[in-house]
């Protein structure tokens, strides 16, 4: 027992450390000629499978089918696809690492893990964040940027963002015993530095989160700040400070359209651009065209306006147009299934002050929307580990705690 316990606590370090490099490989992680990533995958593929061969029976719900057959639709569908379309490596490594990786996790995480294994996790990937944050405050292992938005170890300033809206909620939502004011302080900074990222999507998702959880939770209260809010907005556009704060430098970009009024919206007509060019795409390939072929068949669409992005920043566009509409249809069952699933735990559950479906349904939400305003696949790994806690049957609470 204390050999599996061990197996199990390693499985987590290693598991964590895979969520937040993304890759089985990453050439950014070479110390003294010694590659860490490499170190780390080892060690996760030796656990991993020691943990799915300890899986005796495996128990399937309606959950775990509509879950498991996405990942077997995927499997099966995008090695056929490449055959008709080609395979290029971007393709080729996006979707080797999402099978490698977020798979095996998703699949651990409904057959073995329980309550505390659960709340370890996020616990670890909380670590994650504030690492990433020493790393900002410090200026260490910083990828300098011509735009001034943050990069921390050559990962974007949408990547970043999202792990600072990560740590807000789960130092909102986890169940921690006190230590409230720790909690604010590093809440605030978190939220300080999702908005200095300059990325709008974890920075709107946030306020879309902390929205719905005042809706819900304190309906008179919701209503008076709905009135603030208004107030508010009218004396941002009643004075001067929309121009102020268009000259906050990596702020700025968060309130673009607003601040400016308008009058620069480049990211966001490039939104438009790439849902118009993947619902074409949809229509002319709707068996799809094999993963990491959407920049090329969506330019073959039209050769006079080329799309600079190899992906549509959009989870269920990509799915569509690269692995076929009844992946896609299947993605969106299982996104609904989700998200009926976390509200109804939440709520079931309500007066469980260790329940950890609060912070699964919120941080599902926020994971949902960052998938749909600017992610990818493999970008939504965390997505499918949430997905896939949601779906333990075993109830994520402490029982002495009702």
């Amino acid at each position: 027992m204390r050999i599996k316990n061990i197996f199990s606590f390693i499985f987590l370090l290693a598991a964590c450390a895979e969520l937040a490099i993304g890759r089985v490989y990453d050439e950014r992680l070479s110390i003294y000629g010694i590659n860490l990533s490499l170190i780390i995958s080892f060690v996760f593929f030796l656990t991993a499978v020691f943990l799915l061969s300890s899986i005796k029976k495996i128990i399937l719900t309606r959950s775990k089918i509509i879950l498991f057959g996405f990942f077997i639709l995927l499997l099966i569908v995008n090695p056929i696809l490449w055959l008709v379309y080609d395979i290029y490596e971007y393709g080729f490594l996006k979707f080797l690492n999402f099978i490698l990786i977020t798979v095996p996790i998703s699949i651990i995480i409904t057959e073995k893990f329980k309550y505390q294994d659960v709340k370890n996790i996020f616990l670890i990937l909380l670590g994650v964040v504030f690492l990433l944050l020493f790393f900002a405050l410090t200026g260490i292992f910083e990828t300098p940027r011509p735009d001034g938005r943050i990069s921390i170890l050559g990962g974007g300033p949408i990547i970043f963002g999202r792990w600072m809206g990560f740590g807000v909620l789960a130092l909102f939502f986890l169940p921690f015993k006190r230590m409230y004011l720790p909690r604010l302080c590093f809440i605030l900074i978190f939220i300080i530095y999702c908005l200095i990222s300059g990325s709008r999507g974890p920075f709107i998702s946030l306020f879309v989160i902390f929205t719905l959880y005042l809706f819900l939770n304190f309906r008179k209260i919701f209503l008076r700040l709905s009135v603030l809010f208004l107030l508010l907005v009218a004396v941002f556009f009643g004075t001067n400070i929309s121009n102020d704060l268009s000259e906050l430098g990596r702020t700025d970009r968060v309130f673009l359209n607003v601040a400016k009024r308008g009058g620069s919206n480049q990211s966001t007509q490039t939104r438009y651009e790439l849902v118009d060019r993947s619902y074409e795409l949809m229509k002319k390939h709707p068996f799809g065209i094999g993963a990491g072929n959407w920049q090329i068949k969506a330019n073959e669409l039209d050769p006079t306006h080329l799309m600079a992005h190899e992906y549509p920043h959009n989870l269920l566009f990509e799915i569509i147009n690269e692995y076929g509409l009844l992946a896609g249809i299947l993605l969106l069952i299982l996104i609904l299934h989700v998200t009926y699933s976390s509200f109804a735990k939440m709520l079931n559950h309500y007066y469980s002050r260790s329940s950890l479906y609060p912070f699964l349904f919120y941080l599902w939400i926020f994971l949902l929307l960052n998938a749909m305003l600017s992610g990818s696949l493999n970008d939504s790994r965390l997505l499918f580990v949430t997905a896939s806690c949601v779906l333990i049957i075993n109830p994520l609470i402490l029982k002495d705690s009702e």
